[in-house]
Order: C-alpha cells, then structure tokens, then sequence
C-alpha cells in the first residue's frame, strides 16, 4: 500500500515537528516528528517496507494514517502511480499595491504615542505639492489600487482636497483620509461624500478625560466624536482605531462598546508600538495585551504561496513620510529606501532596499525559519525589530509563545 500526500496538501517542517496545509480547507494540521519521517517515506516506498503492520509500535503510525485518509488528507493506493509530480504553486511578482502619503508633520494633536512624533510645534514638511500630484499618478500607474492620506493631520495640508482629486482621476478604488477628525466640517463631509472618499479616525476611551489626556488637545474627543455621528449619518465608509497605552488601558471594552453605540463596527484595539514618541517604556500599559499568535492557523493556496516569496504585510505597500523618505510601513521610520523627492518611484521600487523589505519571508526570520507554522501565521516586523536589543529587521516576533526547538507553546492548552 501506498500513502500519498493529496497535491492540496503541503508538508512543512519544523525543528521539532511538522504541519500539514490543507489548501482546501484552509486548515493546517500539527503533527510530530515521527509523522514527519513516516510521510516523508511514504513518498518513496510502500508502508509495509517501512512498517510491520502486525507490529505493536506501528499501530499509532497505521492509525496516524487511517485519520490522515479520513480527514481527506492523503490518498492510498495498491500500486504506485506513476508519474508522482505534485502541481507546481503559483508564483507571484511583487508590485506595489497600496501607499501612504504622510503630507505632513504638523498635528493639532500632541498624542503621548504619536509614531511620527508630530504636534503643532513640527515643522509640516519640504515635499512640493506638485509632487504630491505626480507620486499619486506614479503609484496609480505602477499598480496601486489603494491609498491613505495620513499626517500629522492631513487636514492641516493646505491642499488636501486636491490629492484626492487627482486619486480619483487616477481610478483609484480605495481613497481614505486617517485624521484625527476634530477639523472636519461639514463642507469636508460633503466632500468625502461627492469624491467617494473612506475615512480612518481613532478613539482613546468613551469620554473627554481620558481620550484628551492621551490627544493633549482639551476638546478633542467632543469634537472628533461629533464628526463620527456626521459621517456615519451621511454613510461615509469610516473605521475606528484605537491604541492602548498605560493612560487608557481600561479602556478598550469602552471604546469597543462606543463603536457600537455609533454605528460602526468595533475592532480589537492594538498596543501602542515602540516608534516616535511611542518609543517609552512608561506608555506601555500594565494589564492590556493583545491576543499573542497561537493556533488554529488557517491560510489558502494564495497566502500559502505568497507566504514563501514575500512578507505577508510589508510587499506590496509603501509609505512616504512628510520629507520624502519611502519606507516598507508607516512604523519602519529607520528602514528607508531611497526619497521621492530626488528619485523616481519607478526606481525606488526597482531598488534593493526595498526588494529586500518585501521579500523578508519567514525563512529570514530568527526562530521562524525553524517554525511549521511560518507560511500561515503574522508578523510586524517594524515591532519586533524595535523590541529587540540589537535593533535587527530579521528579530523574532516578539508576540509569539511558540518554541519550534521543543514543540511546546508557552500555554499547553494551545497546543
């Protein structure tokens, strides 16, 4: 009998064991190391030259297999078929796909954790507005489909409504504006409204005190939760995010709940990030942590491939900061490559710091490379290069409680 991983089914190992992705179902299975070499025989000789099937140390490995043909995992069959070749996976180029445009440094704002650190008092940025309008149609024409108008506050760019003209000439399918809402009236709706333009805003708490006391801006909350119920009102596209920082870590069921109450749909909140002001070891909160990387992991024929040529958030997304600098992510403020001020885009996306950003796979990353789970689960690489005592890009994450060297988890009941 011979036993045949189906051409949906991919083995990847790990140190200690394996999994098996089930591209089908999207499910990744984790098996032991014996599994491994059982499957890993399988492919070249008959099970009853590899096991004695009247032997007592073989029935786990028989019923491995028998649960293995039952979940529709492998294929058994009386003779070898011949040719064995697996389909080939798809690959993918990288091309950019989404940028953000940091106008400017200049924020009404003075937020605690500001990972560009701006506030009133920065100067707004030496990036002319006429290359604004050619990056826009540069970005369009190299791919992208999507682009976020950011700052500082972005409404505090001089010709901000010009930048989204220009987008939707470009047909750009996704147009959002992330501001700090406090300065949008009701000529900005109705602009939003006409340009079919998406609006991002963040949220620190459910009343003045708290969220003013993170924003240093008295009155901010008042107002940037009246511009929620407008824009809501007027069915613009808006989601809400919010930052948890020692000042408002009891926060995040509030904020939630308030999402709720105004109409739109609540997301967990994210830990403030070690970047720009955010770099401060007494912001970060005491008793709040995100939900650490653990299984079920789950992934598809796309992401599986993807997952092996690039970095599953970084490729195919740039960010340009208020001087020019082009950057993988908006919190990657040191990995810079190359500024659009001095050089094309089309350049910049040929170069290889950028390459480099976009293809950093798994199998770069310390302690991933050794992990089975490597094609099917996250990772900030901005994060956990800034957590890490050498500053390195290819640091393990910082969030996993995995150890690929044991095979255990932190917390064995995630096993």
């Amino acid at each position: 009998m011979y036993y045949y991983l189906k051409d949906e089914c991919i083995l990847v190992e790990g140190k200690k064991r394996g999994a098996i992705y089930d591209l089908i179902s999207g499910r990744v299975y984790s098996i032991n190391r014996g599994a491994v070499e059982l499957l890993k025989a399988c492919k070249t000789e008959a099970l009853e030259n590899i096991l004695d099937a009247t032997a007592t140390e073989s029935k786990p490995f028989l019923s491995f297999l028998d649960n293995l043909t039952g979940k529709g995992l492998v294929v058994a069959y009386n003779d070898p078929p011949s040719p064995i070749v697996k389909k080939k996976l798809p690959t993918y180029e990288s091309k950019l796909e989404f940028i953000w445009l940091e106008l400017t440094s200049t924020c009404n704002n003075r937020c605690l954790h500001c990972y560009s650190a701006s506030s009133p008092d920065i100067a707004a940025g030496c990036v002319s507005h006429q290359r604004w309008l050619e990056l826009i149609s540069e970005a369009r024409h190299e791919g992208a489909n999507g682009i976020q108008l950011i700052g500082g506050e972005p409404l505090l760019y001089p010709k901000w409504r010009d930048l989204v003209i220009r987008a939707r000439e470009e047909n750009y399918e996704l147009i959002e504006i992330f501001t700090n809402a406090t300065l949008v009236d009701d000529d900005c709706i109705e602009f939003f409204k006409k340009y079919d333009v998406s609006i991002a805003t963040t949220i620190y708490a459910n009343n003045a005190e708290i969220h003013d006391k993170v924003t240093l801006h008295p009155g901010s909350f008042d107002k940037t939760i009246s511009a929620i119920k407008r824009i809501v009102a007027k069915g613009i596209p808006l989601r809400v995010a919010s930052i948890i920082m020692k000042a408002n870590e009891h926060e995040a069921e509030n904020i939630m709940n308030l999402c709720a109450q105004l109409g739109v749909e609540p997301t967990p909140p994210d830990v403030v990030r070690p970047t720009g002001r955010g770099d401060d070891l007494d912001l970060l909160p005491q008793n709040y942590s995100k939900q650490p990387i653990k299984p079920p992991f789950f992934t598809d024929p796309e992401s599986f491939s993807k997952a092996k040529q690039f970095h599953s958030c970084l490729a195919g997304r740039l960010a340009v900061t208020a001087t020019g600098d082009v950057i993988p992510c908006i919190f990657a403020r040191d990995q810079i490559c190359g500024n659009i001020v001095t050089t094309s885009l089309s350049t910049i996306l040929k170069d290889q710091e950028l390459t480099t950003c976009w293809q950093t796979t798994k199998d770069c990353i310390t302690k991933c490379k050794d992990c089975e789970y490597r094609y099917a689960c996250p990772d900030c690489r901005p994060l956990s290069q800034s957590q890490d005592a050498q500053k390195c890009w290819y640091a393990a994450p910082v969030d996993c409680s995995y150890n690929p060297y044991t095979g255990n988890w932190e917390d064995e009941s995630n096993a």
